[in-house]
């Protein structure tokens, strides 16, 4: 939105009136007194000495909407030869490129002019701020109070971050997974992002908060006793034999296929016992020899 002001007319007699409109100034006529700022349209009368301006302006609302308002300055006082400085007209929701106007009288006070003379006065709309509110950011990480312990790879492949990646927190990496490898550790928390299955945890030991940790660096803890026992493989074994405890700390590779041994008969030098699992691994040899570790499930007569 624009404030216009037209070309100023000056009356002689003593008197004078001064239109603006179409955002110029054109020689402002000034009287004695103090400036006043009357919103309500004046009466143009002819006078013994200066005691009007009329200033007429036009306020452009954009949408084609003119309204017109006639605003009046009374009693300026200014004597011949003089200078003057005097604030523009202030408007609400506006504000005017010239913040002051010179208004300078003949040293035969035969009339009058100003800086802005011939000049184009806008008075512009001041912008108005929309206030944005900002939502909260919301965690889409599910997390769980836990009570675990776990296990930390020989080979984690993962760090230790002050954050679960992926949440609404920054994060940083607080210790290197390999700084921990082989560790028993206690878990507090867990942390579920969308679209995954494996969770990270939040590893704590003793009292002290490790950080975050992606849950395929963790295990269950295995315990591991020496016995002596023996056992014979079952007919249709659906296990196998492998170098380590499956989903242990160690990484796995097949020793021997479980059918290889089916209805032979092994001996046993070592049990282990996963955390969540009933049954456990026995570590099997034939003739002296170790083969390999086999979930108790495929064997019979274990004693």
């Amino acid at each position: 939105m624009m404030l216009n002001a037209k070309k100023l007319k000056l009356s002689s007699k003593k008197s004078m009136v001064i239109v603006l409109t179409a955002i110029s100034l054109m020689a402002v006529g000034l009287t004695a007194g103090t400036t006043v700022l009357n919103s309500v349209e004046p009466t143009i009368a002819q006078a013994d000495t200066w005691d009007y301006t009329l200033i007429h302006v036009e306020f452009d609302k954009r949408n084609d909407d003119v309204s017109y308002k006639d605003l009046k300055f009374a009693n300026i006082n200014i004597k011949p030869g003089q200078t003057r400085t005097f604030s523009m007209p202030k408007f609400a929701g506006f504000t005017p490129l010239y913040k002051t106007i010179k208004i300078t009288e003949s040293k035969t006070g035969a009339g009058i002019t100003s800086n802005l003379d011939h000049k184009w006065v806008f008075y512009s709309q001041v912008a108005t701020s929309k206030k944005t509110t900002t939502k909260p950011k919301v965690d889409p990480v599910k997390y769980a109070t836990k009570k675990l312990s776990k296990q930390v790879k020989l080979a984690p492949g993962h760090n230790f971050f002050s954050h679960v990646p992926g949440s609404k927190y920054s994060y940083k990496t607080t210790h290197y997974g390999n700084t921990y490898k082989g560790r028993t550790v206690k878990v507090n928390m867990s942390a579920k992002r969308p679209g995954t299955k494996t969770p990270y945890y939040r590893v704590v030991i003793g009292k002290k908060t490790i950080g975050w940790i992606y849950g395929g660096a963790l295990v269950n803890v295995t315990t591991y006793k020496t016995v002596k026992k023996t056992a014979t493989v079952i007919a249709k074994p659906t296990n196998n034999f492998y170098n380590h405890v499956t989903s242990s700390i160690y990484a796995t590779k097949l020793t021997h296929y479980g059918k290889t041994y089916k209805n032979k008969k092994v001996t046993i030098n070592m049990q282990g016992t996963r955390q969540g699992t009933k049954t456990p691994y026995y570590r099997c040899a034939v003739n002296g020899k170790n083969i390999g570790w086999i979930y108790g499930g495929a064997l019979s007569n274990v004693r």
